[in-house]
Formats: C-alpha cells, sequence, structure tokens
C-alpha cells in the first residue's frame, strides 16, 4: 500500500533571499529616515516661528507694576455735582488681593478656569475638552483660554484672529506666570475683566449692582457677578434677573464641586433673593449735553486721555435749568406724534452752556439736534440782515415797499411772497416789517446792503457754519441751516452790547491731582456798535411785545425773533432776557416732514416755540445769576 505524498510545501511562502531581504530592511530604513527628517525639518520649522515671534513680544519682566492702568474720567456740573463719569472700555477703581473676598476669588477661578491653580498659563486639557464639547455641539459652547491668557489678550495683544496672535497669547502667558506668579495674574484679571452696565473690574461691579464695596459681598453676591463675565450681557441682572439667578447659582453649584464652599453654603446661597440697587440704568443727567462736552475733548485731548486720564472736567451745566428746559420742551410736545425740539440756552455775558436738549430719547437716537442739527431758520435768520442795514445806515423809521417782490438773480428770477399773502401792497417801517417778519421788505433790504455784508455780519456774531452766497438767506433759505446752538450765541452778541462771546461748555480740564490739563479759548471780540447792539435789541424787543413773537411774553424784559420755514417744517424762536439767551427749534428729526396740525395747529416760530420759550424763560431767568437789566 503505497503512502500519499507529502504536498505540504505547496502551501509556504517561498523563502526569500538574503539579497531580498537586505532591499526591504533598506527600503524601511529609506522612509523611516524621510519621516524622521520630516518631524525634524517640522520641529525646526516652529522652533524658528516660535523664537521670530518671542523677538516681538513685550517686556514683562517687571511684571504688572510697570503697567498703566486707565483711570475713569469724571464729569461736574457748574455746581459741583457729578453729572457723568466716562467709563470708556477700561472704567475701573484698582483694588489689592487682599480686599476681594476669598469667595469672589474662587466664584471666578471656579467657573472661568478651574484648573487655574494647576496649569502654567495654557491649559492644554482645557483646550481639548472645548474643542471636543464644541464639535459635539456645532457651536462655541465653550472656551480654552484660561484666567491667564484673558489678562494676556486685556493688556497685551490685539483683537486679531490668527494663529500668530494665539502662539503669542500663549508664549506670554507661559512667561508671564513665571515671572509674576498665580496671585499677581488674578488681581489683574479681578481689576480688568468687564461686568457689564459699563463696569471694569470687582470694585466697580460690585458698586454698579450692589451699591458697595467689594470687600462686603456676600458669597451669593460674589456668584453673581462671577457669572457675569462670560456674556455680561447676556446674564446682566438688570435685564433679566430671573436668568441671573439661574447663572449665579450655576457658579454656586461648581464651587461646591469642586470643595470651595460647603454643601450647606451653597443651599443657603441659593435660597437667597438676588436683589440690585433699584435702577441699573439711571437716567443720564443732560446726556446730549455730555455727549457734546465728551466729543470735543476728544478732539481735543484724544480719545485714550478722555477715556483713561483720570480727568476731572468742569463743565457750564446748571442742572435746574436743564430740567427746566427739558420740561419745557417735551411738557409742551407731550403727545404722540409730536414734533422734536431742541433748546440751548447761554449765559450771554460768559458764553457759557448753562442747558442744552439735544432730542427726546437720547437712548433711542444720539444724534445731537442742539448743536449738529442744521435746520433751515426762516425768520429768525433776518435778524442778521436787520443788524447789517443799521449798522449801513438804515434806521428802523426808514419805509420798505411790502409788496410782493421779483429781482433779477444769478440764477434766475427771485420771487418772494409775503407769509400767506398778508400784506400784498403799500409801506412799512423798517420797525413794524420786523415785528411782522415781513418777507418783501426784508428781500428788498438785503439787495440794498449786500448778501456778502450780511453772510459777513453772520459769522462776526456767532454763526459758524459756510453760509451760500445768496440773497434767499434773508428769509433763512440756507443751503446747509444753521444750529441752535449758533443761533444762540449769535443772538447772545445783541444781548452784550455787541461783543461776540463764544460759546463754551467746559471751564477747565484737571488731571486727578488738580493740575490744569486744558481750557477753552474764552477770547471776545468786537462784532457790532454798542449803538446798533441797542437799536437792534429795541426792536427784537418790539418783536415780542407787538410782533410776530408775543406768545414769547414774559413778566421781565425781553427780546427775540419768530422764524418759520416753508411748507412748516421748521419752527424757531430765539431771544434773550436777564442774562440768558435761549434758542428753541421743533420739526422732525428724521428729515423736512410739514406740521400742519400739531395740537390742532400750523406750527410757526410764534406757536409752539415760542411757547416753550416762555415756559422755559419764566421760570430760568429768575433762577440764573443777577440779571444785567
Amino acid at each position: 500500500m503505497h503512502s500519499l505524498p507529502d504536498r505540504s510545501y505547496e502551501h509556504q511562502a517561498p523563502i526569500p533571499s538574503a539579497r531580498s531581504r537586505v532591499r526591504r530592511i533598506t527600503s524601511a530604513l529609506a522612509i523611516t529616515a524621510w519621516v524622521l527628517t520630516g518631524v525634524l525639518v517640522l520641529l525646526l520649522g516652529s522652533g524658528v516661528y516660535l523664537y521670530q515671534v518671542s523677538l516681538t513680544l513685550p517686556d514683562i519682566s517687571e511684571g504688572f507694576d510697570a503697567l498703566e492702568i486707565p483711570l475713569t474720567s469724571v464729569v461736574y456740573a457748574a455746581d459741583g455735582s457729578v453729572i457723568a463719569v466716562w467709563h470708556g472700555e477700561q472704567d475701573r477703581t484698582y483694588v489689592p488681593l487682599d480686599v476681594i473676598p476669598e469667595d469672589l476669588r474662587n466664584a471666578v477661578v471656579a467657573i472661568e478656569d478651574e484648573r487655574f491653580y494647576e496649569h502654567t498659563g495654557v491649559d492644554l486639557a482645557a483646550i481639548s475638552r472645548a474643542l471636543r464639547v464644541n464639535a459635539e455641539a456645532g457651536s462655541v459652547e465653550q472656551g480654552g483660554s484660561t484666567i491667564t491668557q484673558q489678562v494676556v489678550k486685556l493688556l497685551f495683544t490685539d483683537g486679531e484672529r490668527s494663529l500668530e496672535r494665539k502662539v503669542r497669547e500663549a508664549l506670554l502667558s507661559l512667561e508671564l506666570e513665571t515671572r509674576t506668579g498665580k496671585d499677581a495674574v488674578l488681581e489683574t484679571y479681578l481689576n480688568l475683566v468687564y461686568f457689564g452696565e459699563g463696569a471694569y473690574g470687582v470694585e466697580a461691579a460690585a458698586q454698579r449692582y450692589f451699591a458697595k464695596p467689594v470687600g462686603d459681598l456676600s458669597l451669593a453676591e460674589c456668584a453673581t457677578l462671577a457669572g457675569l463675565i462670560r456674556a455680561p450681557s447676556r446674564y446682566s441682572p438688570c435685564k433679566d434677573i430671573e436668568l441671573a439667578q439661574q447663572r449665579r447659582d450655576v457658579v454656586l453649584g461648581k464651587m461646591a464641586d469642586l470643595g470651595y464652599v460647603s454643601a450647606a453654603s451653597r443651599v443657603e446661597a441659593v435660597a437667597s433673593p438676588l436683589t440690585i440697587v433699584t435702577e441699573c440704568e439711571a437716567s443720564p443727567i443732560a446726556p446730549y449735553f455730555t455727549e457734546f462736552v465728551k466729543q470735543e475733548l476728544i478732539d481735543e485731548l484724544g480719545a485714550d486721555q478722555v477715556f483713561g486720564g483720570g480727568l476731572r472736567v468742569y463743565t457750564t451745566l446748571n442742572p435746574s435749568l436743564q430740567a427746566m428746559a427739558e420740561a419745557a420742551a417735551f411738557g409742551t410736545l407731550n403727545l404722540e406724534g409730536d414734533p422734536d425740539a431742541a433748546v440751548v440756552c447761554i449765559d450771554h455775558q460768559t458764553g457759557e452752556i448753562v442747558a442744552m436738549v439735544g432730542g427726546r430719547d437720547f437712548a433711542a437716537d444720539q444724534y445731537n439736534l442742539a448743536a449738529q442739527g442744521h435746520r433751515q431758520p426762516g425768520s429768525a435768520f433776518k435778524t442778521f440782515v436787520l443788524v447789517t442795514a443799521l449798522q449801513e445806515g438804515v434806521l428802523p423809521t426808514d419805509r420798505f415797499s411790502a409788496a410782493p417782490y421779483e429781482v433779477q438773480v444769478s440764477d434766475g428770477i427771485w420771487k418772494v411772497q409775503n407769509y400767506e399773502n398778508s400784506v400784498t401792497a403799500g409801506e412799512l417801517t423798517l420797525s413794524a416789517a420786523t415785528n411782522w417778519s415781513v418777507n418783501a421788505v426784508y428781500a428788498r433790504l438785503i439787495m440794498k446792503v449786500g448778501v456778502e455784508d450780511v453772510i459777513t455780519t453772520a459769522h462776526q456774531m456767532g454763526i459758524t457754519t459756510e453760509l451760500e452766497a445768496h440773497p434767499a438767506i434773508a428769509l433763512g433759505g440756507l443751503t446747509t441751516g444753521v444750529t441752535p446752538l449758533e443761533m444762540a450765541s449769535a443772538y447772545g452778541t445783541i444781548a452784550t452790547g455787541g461783543l461776540s462771546v463764544p460759546p463754551v461748555a467746559v471751564t477747565r480740564v484737571t488731571d486727578e491731582n488738580g493740575a490744569l490739563v486744558w481750557e477753552p479759548d474764552r477770547t471776545s471780540t468786537r462784532a457790532l456798535t454798542p449803538e446798533v447792539a441797542q437799536q437792534a435789541a429795541t426792536m427784537l424787543h418790539d418783536v415780542i411785545e407787538n410782533g410776530t413773537g408775543a406768545g414769547a411774553r414774559i413778566s421781565t424784559w425781553a427780546a427775540g425773533k419768530t422764524g418759520t420755514t416753508q411748507q412748516y417744517r421748521d419752527a424757531w424762536f430765539v431771544g434773550y432776557s436777564g442774562r440768558l439767551v435761549t434758542a428753541v427749534w421743533v420739526g422732525h428729526a428724521e428729515g423736512q416732514v410739514e406740521m400742519l396740525s400739531v395740537h390742532g395747529i400750523r406750527v410757526t416760530g410764534g406757536s409752539l416755540p415760542a411757547a416753550i420759550w416762555k415756559r422755559f424763560m419764566e421760570q430760568a431767568v429768575p433762577a440764573a445769576p443777577v440779571p444785567i437789566r
């Protein structure tokens, strides 16, 4: 019997030759060498890149002692009361770490950077966790930045989102902790970070929300502040106190989980109601005025100085007169759908702006109608034609035709009608034509004295806007319009007897130690002779006593002029009594809207503007400094 042949060899791989084994080993070594070379090149390149970036890092060898922390600027009214505190982006009162409650320090660490005392400035574990959570959520739910990185971002890097900025931030964070230590980093962070509602740093936040020093905060209050840092606007108790309380409780839970508070303390704090100061958003005092001052000082001193220089700004505002002006404007225009108003009151002897109403609601619209609103002045501009004529020898008793007027001018025939064709024939004295604001007389008058002379007079008296040389300016037909501030200042030149006194909103600016930083130029100039100013004053007094300005008549001597534009789109009254000169404008802020039925009437300068002026000045003149008359 024959046995089957052994065929197992048919299923075995052939034994490679020595040459083949050498080739395979050589190939593997070559691949490994290339990989190692690539890694080495990558490491060297990264090292060179990091070295280059490190050369551009700021010097922090002295830690935080060398930092110039921006300081808050305070704005005062004329009576010494505080009317504004300019926070900018750096408003704070710096407090040392030992003043900050341990509960607040722990609350911030727990909710913002729980491994703060373990990492060296950059927390790779937190970054990894944040990447995972954000990827799963499909949105940014967590951040991986440490408290140290946040300090670096606030102090040393700009807001640019780039790989280089992230690398710089990480390198600085590592260096910062090496040179300064955890306590210094935490102290700086707690004094820099934003807590919402204009509060930067823990002291400002404690005062803002709880009206107490940071050292007096309870555990629940500490947790509330810590919870704001992630999203100050969203978690603000001023906007949603229930959401703020929920966020507070999350912080308290995190503190308990990490062992910063006991379970019993957490329960007690969670049970406490969240109460804050009554008004988070206190109504600002004279917001249009303070914004006007702010912009002027930014132009003069720069934004960094204004928002971070610790300035003491002494303004001309009289709070009681400001309140009267606001009440007069919007106590008169008190119905839904009423037009807007602007009021400017100046002490014409000093040029000091004592009240400024720039609109109805600053929160809704920051455009300052009093200082920025260039609107057609209508017949209120006739005063500059009048003064020019008086300077050139025209008398109040001189007579002019009051009939409708046509004259050839540079761009065609200028046709002038009187207000609603109230006068169609005959002659009037200049005084009577001023009382009743007769257009045809003033059209003839500007052709007599010359447009350029009227423009010169207006500028000398206080109008700063460039004026187009067209006869229509006699009736207030200006291309660019003028502001209530300009008009009040210019009419003040008549009140002073011909001296043009520049309007000022600030008397002086000092640093926190009282050293003078800036003060305005208050040099007055002679614009009119005393005789011409007196003539004009008498005629404008007659406008109130016997003319279109009768609605502005008050118990003391006063002078002024009405102004109404075509289709009743702008209405003015500008006048003075005692030391105060006041301009009132009524119209629609959004543009040229006809005011054909406001409180049942067509709005002219002698109606609502005169009523506002009267209501204000009747109270303001006795409350102002001793009058000159």
